[in-house]
């Protein structure tokens, strides 16, 4: 893509840019061909680099990330989406932009770019998650619930705002078109690992079993529905089978909240505190050391009906590295990589989780085996050629 001037896109995120591979990569890589992009953001939770490189400017709002909970989880939503309005709408103003890409969730955050929209320029909405799914997961509620058929209709209006919406399965895109929105407004970009970070395998790379100690890993967001609990609940199964075993936990952000307190206290119920350690969020650039010094990752995620579907980014990026997975029996796991590269267990079950743990610390075989397969089927769906899909999209957009 070229023109006789550099092309300006924004990207809005309601999340810490440094810590946010998904935007990071698409920036990353637009900047590659010469383009320039700002990014409006969520300030830092953490003093870390602001991870600015040449043509790539930040803009952090004087917010961040917290894990709070209705009314104030709304009221924190409408607050920085306003900022953000503002934000853009000066930068628009100064700099004009051709594309705006706005990145859910919420998804009313797309409205923040309404002065690039009414001047005709095209404002693409991505939906990482479909946002009724998410609520009825967090909060369990049935799909006529009024809160769930709220999200219905945010969805549906900022979808229409938008000139073109990027999602990140087939499975999410099926539900927009069965919500009504036409398939041809929908592409697929999906959730792959960048390989410039998560450098792929190295194919005489051993997976050694004799280290001292044996380290699950559990990365991400701490709520309830990831399952953290189910991780913990095996943990006095396992304490006088696997010698010096830990649980390294490595949340998203700084104040993760109730879900995280939760964990804690139900760790110090059950006599199993010693065994873990909680870590301070990483840096993307830090995630893959992190990840090779684990011997499993661990996503006991529950079973519903967003999480059933939702491909966690850290899946491919553990995969990509090396790490043998274990995890819950979701449908887009065994789409995406199948019992011989994930080790699966039922949602829900610590017993067999803790069995499935055992078995893979008995057989470091197993172990290099599963992380083999995995490996080579996060690097079918690379993010080299993800972003090529994407880089398309741009085209017909800038060009319209």
């Amino acid at each position: 893509m070229s023109s006789a001037r550099p092309i300006r896109l924004c990207m809005l995120t309601h999340s810490i840019y440094q810590r946010d591979s998904r935007v990071r990569r698409y920036a990353e890589y637009l900047v590659e061909e010469d383009m320039l992009v700002d990014v409006i953001c969520l300030a830092s939770d953490r003093d870390e680099p602001p991870c600015e490189r040449k043509n790539i400017r930040i803009y952090a709002i004087p917010l961040t990330r917290s894990r709070r909970e209705g009314f104030l989880h709304a009221m924190e939503w409408l607050y920085s989406v306003f900022l953000m309005g503002l934000y853009l709408t000066w930068l628009d103003i100064r700099y004009r932009y051709d594309l705006v890409h706005v990145h859910n969730m919420p998804d009313f955050i797309v409205f923040c770019a309404l002065v690039p929209r009414l001047r005709g320029c095209p404002v693409l909405l991505n939906l990482h998650d479909p946002s009724p799914e998410v609520a009825r997961s967090k909060l369990g509620l049935s799909p006529n619930h009024p809160l769930a058929r709220v999200q219905v209709f945010i969805e549906k209006i900022s979808v229409a705002f938008s000139s073109h919406v990027v999602t990140a399965t087939d499975s999410f895109k099926a539900l927009l078109v069965q919500r009504g929105v036409p398939p041809d407004k929908i592409s697929v970009v999906r959730n792959a690992a960048d390989e410039r970070i998560f450098k792929p395998l190295d194919k005489q790379a051993e997976i050694s079993s004799k280290k001292e100690g044996f380290t699950l890993l559990y990365v991400g967001t701490v709520a309830p529905r990831y399952g953290l609990d189910i991780c913990i609940r095996a943990l006095p199964l396992l304490r006088s089978e696997i010698p010096n075993l830990r649980l390294r936990i490595v949340p998203k952000i700084v104040r993760e909240g109730v879900g995280l307190e939760q964990a804690l206290n139900l760790a110090r119920t059950l006599g199993v505190e010693d065994m873990i350690r909680v870590d301070e969020p990483a840096p993307l650039d830090q995630m893959p050391a992190i990840m090779r010094e684990a011997d499993l990752g661990v996503y006991p995620a529950l079973r519903d009906c967003h999480m059933d579907l939702a491909m966690s980014l850290k899946i491919p990026e553990m995969a990509n590295v090396g790490l043998c997975i274990v995890g819950t029996r979701l449908s887009v796991l065994e789409e995406y990589f199948g019992d011989d590269a994930i080790a699966f267990a039922p949602s829900g079950d610590y017993e067999a989780l803790a069995r499935k743990i055992s078995e893979l610390y008995h057989q470091p075989e197993l172990r290099q085996s599963l992380a083999r397969r995995a490996a080579e089927r996060s690097q079918r769906f690379n993010w080299r050629s993800q972003y090529e899909i994407y880089r398309q999209l741009l085209q017909r957009l800038l060009n319209s």
